[in-house]
């Protein structure tokens, strides 16, 4: 496909916040810099990790704190916008995005050549309620719009094929595994960490339940009987840091489990850690195992999502599982995993958002 310097980009993103799915997004707009890139958000400006991008990228706020309330400001705005803005690709990453911008592309007030929709999660296991429902509507209102569907992994593709089998009659499914962004990581990896810790194992990820976090603390506890010296390091926050706190206080490791906040700059901390972990219960694909792939030999992960357990290297454990997630990292501990560096370094090449760009636009042109 060839390139031409009028091609345009539109990138819809629920909020600022750089989580996985947010993260991906930001790549391909990086990628696609020197072309006409429009990044709008749903929310008002809430964190810096969009600062500093390419000036061709055009950066789009909305007035609100809501995520519906500005979905509703672009409901609005595109009714009353008189000329309806044409694009040569459309990426969102979120179910809800997704359909709503399926809706307003069936509307025609939204123009596209094409739409590429991304899985960010497990829904089906993760939603219930009236947000399951209200994603559900998502998937049967606006994905007819969606030319190309991307599932992290196989997994991810069966389970939304099981619980929704008209979605293939809709929209072409493909998987494409994540990307990571070497460059930026090659960039960032050299800084150090702002404190002294000593020895200590990481871990990363926004404070909610899916994560896991409150079962890496109570392994921790028990670990610290081993490895006195040994600290554990959580890089994020979510509104499961109160829980947490109070967690880290029941088990009497006040400065010894320490929930860091958000982090803009994760690689150094999982560089200087004598262990990675990622706890989850569930992920679309965790890509902060990746990130810790790229700056660690020794990783811990449960089967959190499809794949994991196909990756070379990853110290496995079973997911929601204290006992085995602590037998787990007291393995991964104990031996040497110095060969993993150029086996993680193989794998993560061949998850370069070049690839990933390459794959997509291979899809859509056939």
């Amino acid at each position: 496909m060839e390139k031409s310097s009028e091609r345009r980009i539109l990138i819809v993103i629920p909020n600022d916040s750089l989580g996985g799915a947010e993260g991906i997004l930001k790549m391909i707009a990086l990628h696609f810099k020197d072309e006409i890139v429009v990044v709008k958000f749903l929310t008002k400006k809430r964190a810096s990790g969009w600062e500093g991008v390419n000036l061709n990228i055009q950066l789009s706020y909305s007035w609100y704190n809501s995520e519906y309330l500005g979905a509703l400001g672009l409901i609005l705005s595109s009714i009353f916008k008189k000329r309806k803005e044409r694009y040569n690709y459309i990426f969102t990453s979120h179910v809800f995005v997704t359909g709503l911008i399926g809706i307003l592309i069936r509307l025609r007030l939204i123009k596209k050549v094409f739409f590429i929709g991304r899985e960010s999660t497990l829904i089906f296991r993760r939603f219930r309620g009236l947000k399951l429902f209200l994603y559900k509507s998502m998937y049967k209102f606006g994905y007819s719009s969606v030319n190309l569907l991307i599932c992290q992994t196989d997994n991810m593709k069966e389970e939304l094929i099981n619980a929704l089998p008209y979605l293939k009659e809709k929209t072409k499914l493909v998987v494409i595994p994540n990307p990571i962004d070497l460059n930026e990581i090659s960039e960032k990896s050299v800084l150090q960490i702002p404190k002294e810790y000593g020895r200590f194992i990481v871990s990363a990820g926004r404070l909610i339940p899916e994560k896991g976090f409150d079962l890496l603390i109570n392994c921790f506890k028990q670990l610290k009987s081993e490895h006195n010296k040994l600290k554990l390091i959580i890089l994020g926050e979510g509104n499961e840091r109160q829980h947490l706190e109070n967690l880290i206080k029941k088990n009497n490791l006040e400065g010894e489990a320490i929930l860091e906040g958000f982090v803009p700059n994760v690689y150094p901390y999982f560089k200087a850690a004598e262990l990675c972990v990622v706890s989850s219960r569930v992920e679309g694909f965790p890509n902060v195992l990746l990130q810790m792939m790229s700056q660690n030999t020794k990783v811990v992960s449960t089967k959190c999502a499809g794949g994991i357990d196909g990756i070379e290297g990853i110290y496995i454990s079973d997911v929601n599982n204290e006992e085995k997630l602590l037998n787990t990292i007291r393995n991964a501990l104990a031996v040497d995993t110095q060969d993993n560096r150029r086996v993680f370094d193989l794998y993560l090449k061949e998850r370069s958002i070049e690839k990933f760009v390459y794959y997509i636009e291979n899809e859509i042109s056939r």
